[in-house]
């Protein structure tokens, strides 16, 4: 059976004063996912393995059905790639951010020149006016890699990952749907095809409905679709509560919706549903809290859940992320 995995970036979330005692998951109207998870199957999954930082490289691979010691101890990498940065296997590449607001008076041009005259041997790429990719050859100490007013964080040397299709031999045409590098490269590194629809970004403002439609028409010809929304997390770090329970309405309407009206015309694949890590909204961070996931197709023997939250999937009965891949 062909199938179309939904990750909603950073969707799920802690209970919120704001919000009476519930989630933005609980607090959104999320008809279509509630009527998935009336129907199917669902259950809480622990994304981010002992030891892991909880972010998006750690989380979604291990959602892919890559083993603990397979993950990246950062995103640099996977991000080089998915920017067509050339790396070198000794390289470490790393994250970086500029908070002082003297660095950032001319722009993106004047700042990599500023950087790369105070890191000579450094190479640097801009992913916004603040923050980018920094290359750091092999033979560079990393203790000396600091200044005021820039972070570094989240750095690695690249490594290979075992081909999706290896990992799950029931599909044979994965296709990764998205908008941010570190999805590109991900999509690169597991040796799946990459589609980045017109109109979508990488915050609250993406095409849902494009990425919907993308989806529909690779289900044509691939038997595994991974669609990546990134517009909850991004909202979280705003730390914008309305713009994330609107993000989450949008999924529901724009890309959720849709597909069960697929489902109930007729179409045969599965769905699945979950949030890659928890990213709390009252805070702006990510943590390493379990996260919901559903199932459904038809025929499937549904459990006792009533609704698509955090606190409901924990009672359904999906107890590993393996159970989505098999039908």
């Amino acid at each position: 059976m062909k199938q179309i995995l939904v990750i909603c970036d950073g969707m799920a979330d802690s209970p919120m004063e704001r919000l009476n005692g519930k989630t933005p998951l609980q607090a959104a109207e999320t008809p279509a996912l509630d009527f998935l998870a009336a129907n199917g199957r669902c259950g809480s999954l622990r994304t981010v393995p002992e030891g892991h930082y909880p972010g998006s490289e750690t989380a979604i691979l291990t959602i892919l059905g890559y083993a603990p010691d397979e993950l990246p101890s950062g995103r640099g990498p996977l991000e080089a790639t998915g920017l067509g940065i050339d790396v070198s296997p000794d390289d470490t590449v790393m994250r970086y951010a500029v908070s002082d607001p003297s660095l950032l008076l001319n722009g993106n041009a004047d700042l990599r020149h500023t950087l790369e005259h105070k890191f000579p041997d450094l190479k640097f790429h801009s992913l916004s006016e603040t923050s980018g990719i920094c290359i750091i050859p092999n033979g560079c100490r990393l203790s000396d890699i600091h200044a005021e007013g820039i972070a570094f964080w989240s750095g690695d040397t690249p490594r290979a990952y075992e081909p999706f299709v290896s990992r799950h031999p029931q599909f044979s045409r994965p296709v990764v749907i998205g908008a941010v590098p570190l999805l590109k490269g991900m999509a690169y590194s597991i040796q799946a095809e990459w589609i980045r629809p017109e109109g979508a970004t990488g915050d609250c403002d993406t095409a849902y409905r494009a990425k919907c439609d993308a989806a529909i028409a690779a289900l044509q010809d691939h038997d595994i679709v991974i669609l990546h929304i990134e517009a909850c997390d991004y909202a979280s770090h705003k730390m914008d509560v309305n713009s994330k329970l609107n993000a989450i309405r949008n999924i529901d309407r724009e890309i959720i919706g849709p597909l069960m009206k697929k489902l109930c015309d007729g179409e045969d694949f599965a769905i699945a549903v979950m949030s890659d890590h928890p990213s709390l909204c009252e805070k702006g961070c990510h943590s390493a809290d379990s996260v919901p996931f559903l199932l459904y197709y038809h025929g499937i023997e549904k459990d006792e859940t009533n609704m698509f939250s955090e606190e409901e999937a924990a009672t359904g009965n999906l107890e590993s992320i393996s159970d989505i891949y098999r039908q």
